[in-house]
């Protein structure tokens, strides 16, 4: 008799446990389609806040003492780097086995323009431009669960 409560038990036990699993599951898939979708946001976020800050930068650039030198040469490429590799994780973003390296690489690129807009004071609009695009950076990174930090 112990036996057979035990063994019913047991069944029991086991039916309640998978079927957590598969609702723990179901929840994860969940999760996931809501991160992919707020990631792609982030991206067409920053593609857009990338692309204003652009042009303020560029108006800067031509009313700075650094127009014409190597430096405005050095950050546009910087920005120039920095849009293609966000193009290039816009285009796999659903990649789960390239798009966070994609993602550091925006990341990266990303810190180098931060490192040039701290050294040099370019206007509050190019700043305040940044500040959007930093944002949007520190989202990704949250997005794809990269610790990161400037």
């Amino acid at each position: 008799m112990i036996r057979r409560v035990v063994s019913f038990t047991l069944s029991v036990s086991m039916l309640l446990m998978l079927a957590t699993m598969n609702s723990l599951a179901n929840r994860n898939s969940l999760a996931q389609r809501v991160v992919r979708t707020n990631v792609r946001q982030i991206i067409r976020n920053l593609e857009t806040d990338t692309d204003i800050f652009k042009n303020s930068l560029d108006r800067a650039l031509d009313h700075s003492p650094l127009d014409g030198t190597r430096s405005e040469d050095e950050i546009n490429e910087y920005v120039k780097n920095f849009e293609h590799a966000t193009d290039k994780l816009k285009d796999k973003a659903e990649d789960q086995k390239h798009a966070p390296n994609l993602a550091r690489e925006v990341l990266v690129r990303g810190r180098s323009i931060n490192t040039f807009m701290r050294k040099h004071q370019l206007g509050q609009d190019a700043n305040n431009d940044w500040a959007r695009v930093r944002e949007g950076l520190t989202l990704l990174a949250a997005g794809y669960r990269i610790n990161w930090r400037w």
